[in-house]
């Protein structure tokens, strides 16, 4: 009897169970293969998921660069362009001040030479009232044992003016101008041996200048005397 049991224990398996033996473990199979390729598709969900992110937060980022680095172009291209009108402007406004300041100086014989609106062939045009007391000239010719000088007095609201005319090469006329006296005083020196006229332009107010007209001899020494 108890061989009997031993028997029954070690008993092979038939056909039946050996059938069902093996779908179980093609259905375990079967079920370990779906998981892994759920698990599989899923995380390839996942990955896909996290690709797509990152792509979207660097296209963002792109766009936000793209969007600022015009923006900077433009207000540097803006502070280039106001930098040389505000230079320009601050040169204008020196410019005009600078003028201002030169027209309170005193002119030179080349500047009257080469700009000068008079010759020896034509009176000026600027106009002046001789019977005004103002254009009445009341200087005086002194000699300093050389050049001749013509003092006389005026101003105007922007300093003085002054020219000449005539001189035919035989005398060299300057002026400088003294503003606590307002007085002119033209230098009459010679140049060469001879005789000559000449007129002084002098103003004594705006828009009115003062002629004088005058005869003066160059002798060899180029000493200079007014002898009419």
């Amino acid at each position: 009897m108890a061989r009997r049991d031993y028997d029954d224990y070690d008993r092979q398996p038939n056909a039946i169970e050996r059938d069902r033996m093996e779908r179980r473990r093609a259905t375990r199979r079967k079920s370990m293969i779906t998981n892994i390729v759920v698990v599989a598709v899923v995380l390839a969900v996942i990955v896909g998921i996290i690709i797509a992110v990152v792509a979207l937060v660097g296209g963002n980022k792109n766009n936000a660069q793209q969007n600022a680095e015009p923006t900077a172009v433009t207000a540097t291209i803006a502070a280039e362009t106001q930098a040389p009108k505000a230079t320009t402007a601050a040169s204008s406004q020196q410019t005009a001040q600078q003028n201002n300041r030169n027209s309170v100086q005193v002119s030179s014989q080349e500047d009257n030479q080469d700009n000068d609106p008079y010759n020896d062939d034509q009176e000026p045009t600027q106009s002046y009232d001789s019977s005004s007391s103002s254009a009445v000239s009341s200087g005086s010719s002194v000699s300093d044992g050389s050049a001749l000088h013509y003092y006389a007095n005026g101003q105007t609201s922007y300093g003085y003016d002054w020219t000449y005319s005539g001189g035919g090469g035989v005398v060299d006329v300057s002026c400088s101008y003294n503003f606590d006296t307002k007085q002119y005083d033209f230098n009459i020196a010679g140049v060469s041996e001879g005789t000559t006229s000449l007129t002084l332009y002098y103003n004594t107010d705006d828009g009115v200048q003062v002629p004088v007209t005058m005869t003066v001899s160059v002798d060899s020494d180029l000493n200079v005397t007014q002898i009419g």
